[in-house]
């Protein structure tokens, strides 16, 4: 279950130009921010966007990012910038029981410092 009551924001400045993502709750599934400017951000997400969330991030470790969203356990607004420190992606068909079904997934483990 994710800690967080809103979507995140995501944005990042690529060629001159400022890109958001917006990653919905249901697909936060672990989110952690310490008091020591540390953000752990586990998301997964099935379906047709998981290429377009794979694409946003691919590549991305040492760039800043603009994060927005409310964490759960406090009501807590968690807003700035915070550069991308260390990553974890895989890919893989979507947990199912479909037979012959090859559903797109991605999951990201994402680790950041503030600024």
């Amino acid at each position: 279950m994710a800690d967080v009551m809103e979507p995140v924001t995501f944005g990042r400045e690529t060629e001159g130009s400022i890109r958001d993502l917006i990653v919905p709750e249901e697909f936060i599934k672990d989110f952690h921010f310490s008091t020591d400017g540390y953000l752990m951000i586990m998301v997964r997400v099935t379906g047709g966007d998981s290429m377009r969330v794979r694409d946003f991030f691919e590549g991305t470790e040492g760039e800043v990012f603009t994060l927005k969203t409310v964490e759960s356990n406090h009501g807590k607004e968690i807003f700035g910038k915070f550069v991308l420190d260390d990553m974890y992606m895989d890919e893989g068909p979507g947990l199912g029981v479909d037979i012959n079904q090859e559903q797109a997934m991605v999951r990201i483990i994402m680790d950041f410092k503030t600024v």
